[in-house]
């Protein structure tokens, strides 16, 4: 709704700019190849210039004060050290003064009155060309569309005048203007009718799949503000309760009479917190809508959290990201495992190594895209076996994963290598699981 207002008020805009074109506080009025006028309403003043390769030329009449006639260059060595250049129009010479130097641009002024002015206009909108002078060179400057450009200028001062302007522009009427068309003096108001249609065209052709790709980018950056921030108030509130997680996990989980590891009300519990205490949480910070895009993720933070007792929790907190394991043929195998699963992190997965006993053959559970990978890690000394090839793939079906792998740092006998070819289990060394990793999303 809001972008729709702002549409249409634009299209209003654009149809409504040649009807006041008086807003504007600095307006072109008119312009050829080479000259140019303009008016400053704010500054109240008339700047005609006309500009060649190496120089600009300007005149500039100001309400009040005297007019300026202004000459600039591209700083050069030739003319660097020169101090004056003449000026010719006419059978007027104006010798113009050096002035400090701005904006990287070497100028040169002189002052016009009231009298010199009038000549200047005269000469300015009657002859084909003028004359720069620099040390006894002549720079020609063509001349050829200035009547109309004045006379263009002198007809919107009389509709729009300017107030304690130097004649001619002070007080204009018919006599002062150079003879022309009618078409040469409506050539304003047609520029200005065009350009108000063109921006209707533009805004009709291409402003309403603008503003829905802009209306698309806006939801995307909200939605994904909001994900953050309902995340991050989810983290610190599973922090605050790292502690009593795990007791209720040591409490709740235990094994049955066939040895397997009974997990359901451990897993009911994780979900009562989160609807118990995450969820009132969110809805009080105003981001419940964003909760079904970040529970699972969340859940798995809890389930892998209330695995570490409370004198490791708080090195998870602070220390998890900066932790980088070097791989050593002589490290524990609980160290392997965290080892395997940070080379998935660096990979962009979210990797968890799960607990000593009941992980059903999962020593790794990684997802990334909706894809979840189970992996078993085997730190030997000798050739693994089809042992770790029969208990991932049991993994692979108990938490209904995509893919299945052995990451292990030696080889493999032919029976494991002929049972993962049937069971598709991939069987890997560690050095090559980013890379394998990569292929699967």
């Amino acid at each position: 709704m809001k972008f729709s207002s702002l549409y249409a008020f634009l299209v209003l805009c654009c149809i409504c700019s040649p009807l006041f074109p008086s807003i504007a506080q600095s307006q072109v009025v008119a312009d050829t190849p080479i000259w140019r006028s303009s008016i400053n309403t704010q500054s109240r003043q008339i700047i005609i210039s006309g500009q060649e390769d190496n120089f600009t030329l300007s005149l500039c009449i100001l309400s009040e004060k005297p007019s300026l006639l202004r000459i600039s260059f591209v700083p050069n060595n030739k003319i660097k050290n020169i101090t004056f250049v003449n000026f010719t129009i006419g059978k007027q010479i104006f010798t113009l003064t050096k002035q400090l130097n701005q904006n990287n641009v070497i100028e040169f002024e002189v002052t016009l009155s009231t009298s010199q002015l009038k000549t200047f206009i005269h000469d300015f909108t009657s002859t084909e060309k003028a004359t720069i002078t620099i040390d006894h060179k002549e720079i020609p400057i063509s001349l050829i569309g200035t009547s109309s450009l004045v006379a263009t200028l002198l007809e919107r001062l009389n509709t729009h005048p300017i107030p304690k302007l130097a004649p001619p522009f002070g007080k204009t009427s018919s006599e002062n203007l150079p003879s022309l068309s009618n078409t040469n003096n409506k050539t304003t108001s047609y520029s200005q009718l065009l350009y108000g249609m063109g921006g209707i065209f533009f805004l009709l052709l291409f402003g309403r799949p603008l503003f829905k790709l802009l209306s698309r980018i806006h939801r995307y950056r909200k939605k994904s503000y909001g994900v953050k921030k309902a995340y991050k108030i989810a983290s610190n509130e599973i922090e605050q309760h790292a502690k009593t997680l795990y007791i209720k996990r040591d409490q709740l989980l235990y094994k049955d009479d066939y040895g397997s590891l009974v997990q359901e009300k451990w897993i009911q519990e994780a979900n009562r917190f989160l609807r118990t205490k995450i969820k009132p949480l969110l809805s009080e910070n105003q981001v419940l809508d964003y909760y079904p895009l970040i529970q699972n993720k969340i859940l798995k933070k809890v389930l892998y959290i209330a695995k570490y007792p409370p004198n490791k929790q708080r090195a998870f907190f602070t220390n998890r990201k900066k932790t980088k394991l070097k791989y050593s043929p002589t490290m524990p195998p609980l160290e392997y495992e965290e080892y395997c699963a940070e080379l998935l992190r660096q990979a962009g997965w979210n990797a968890d190594v799960t607990t000593a006993s009941g992980d059903q053959g999962a020593d790794i559970i990684a997802s990334k895209k909706k894809i979840m990978l189970i992996i078993q890690c085997k730190l030997y000394s000798k050739p693994v076996s089809n042992k770790a090839v029969q208990e991932v793939n049991a993994a692979k079906f108990f938490y209904h994963a995509h893919y299945a792998a052995v990451v292990s740092n030696a080889n493999y006998t032919t029976s494991a290598r002929q049972l993962a070819s049937s069971t598709k289990v991939t069987l890997l060394h560690h050095e090559n699981l980013q890379k394998f990793a990569n292929t699967l999303v």
